[in-house]
């Protein structure tokens, strides 16, 4: 059997080739998953939409993993020893310090593996899976957000040639936008986008307390952040930036950092200041 999909396709004046990838195991109609945390959730919603069978859902929790199981008729599990040979693709979504650990758990051999994390190298897996790979999520992802208005690129490796072929297949299914990314490129994604998502969003927190802290409601906010986001689309991040460091108003920048006086926050805004000297009048 041989899976065919739009990549690569060679076309000359007379005739279009289109390669075709054997498949390893059929294509991808089931799947069951380790874990239960945010990503497990979406994928959850991503595979039913693609209309792939979640056979099992494993979790330490055995109420949280119930109730992700019933929203797509998934077995719950809480022991790995029950897992059942009936799944193709088997996904695991658990904290990264925590692979080594389920994965010696797995009371078989997988017929395909595959990881999620931005971090953790793929051959975690190999001493389960003689196939496996990645499908690492690019996005941040919440359980109880509405999944159908958030675009998810997903990011693809495969331990060889085939299984990677097969996956982004897969992930084709899953995903308008795809990507293959090897090991050390998924982990410099991840590390960007911890920079650009995770701690501009706990700038967000410092700059809601300081709002509450003066009794003014932080949502006033929301139009600046919306358009910062929306420059990106026609700029670089150093041609929308914008505020006293880049005009270098030392009067600004002092009368700011009197303000942060005695908080957490004072040494944060020095550093940041300096990144952005760093950035337009250091080079």
């Amino acid at each position: 059997m041989s899976i065919s999909f739009p990549l690569p396709t060679i076309k000359n004046e007379t005739t279009t080739y289109t390669f075709s990838f054997p498949a390893l195991c059929g294509e991808i109609h089931s799947a069951s998953i380790i874990g239960t945390g945010n990503v497990a959730h979406w994928f959850v919603y991503a595979f039913q939409k693609a209309g792939i069978k979640i056979h099992q859902i494993y979790g330490r929790d055995l109420t949280k993993c119930q109730k992700l199981a019933e929203t797509c008729g998934a077995e719950a599990i809480q022991d790995l020893s029950k897992l059942k040979k009936n799944s193709d693709l088997y996904l695991f979504s658990v904290k990264d310090d925590s692979y080594e650990e389920v994965v010696s758990q797995i009371p078989f051999e997988l017929p395909l593996a595959a990881l999620t994390s931005g971090t953790v190298s793929a051959r975690v897996l190999a001493p389960v899976a003689p196939r496996f790979g990645t499908i690492y999520p690019c996005q941040t992802l919440n359980s109880g957000m509405d999944f159908s208005t958030v675009e998810v690129p997903l990011c693809v490796e495969g331990g060889d040639g085939d299984t990677e072929a097969l996956l982004l297949q897969l992930a084709t299914q899953l995903s308008e936008k795809t990507l293959i990314l090897q090991e050390e490129e998924r982990r410099q994604l991840h590390l960007a986008a911890v920079f650009a998502c995770n701690f501009t969003n706990a700038l967000y927190g410092v700059a809601f307390d300081l709002l509450k802290n003066a009794k003014i409601e932080p949502h006033v906010l929301l139009p600046l952040l919306q358009n910062s986001l929306k420059k990106l689309n026609t700029m670089t991040p150093e041609e929308a930036q914008t505020g006293p460091a880049v005009r270098n108003d030392n009067k600004v920048i002092n009368k700011h950092l009197d303000m942060l006086q005695d908080t957490p926050y004072r040494e944060i805004y020095e550093i940041l200041t300096q990144e952005i000297h760093r950035q337009h009048f250091n080079k």
